[in-house]
């Protein structure tokens, strides 16, 4: 995937992350880091169809990476 591919699908995608964690969590240091991770995981199931991609972050938990720590990074 390409550089170009990537920052469209962040740039689709990344927000609704966002909504979806910072609702969770309450807090928007943790729901950018959550973003982080669960678009990382997104890139491994090489969804690309919005309806796919949806339901796939309906589906999410938070990662358990950002339990881990306090940090963003």
């Amino acid at each position: 995937m390409s550089s170009t591919e990537l920052v469209t699908l962040y740039r689709r995608f990344g927000p609704i992350l966002f909504s979806h964690f910072l609702g969770q969590l309450g807090d928007e240091n943790q729901a950018m880091k959550a973003t982080r991770y669960a678009f990382e995981e997104l890139l491994a199931t090489r969804r690309t169809s919005e309806r796919e991609v949806v339901q796939w972050i309906r589906e999410r938990e938070t990662p358990a990476q950002v339990a881990q720590t306090e940090s963003i990074y």
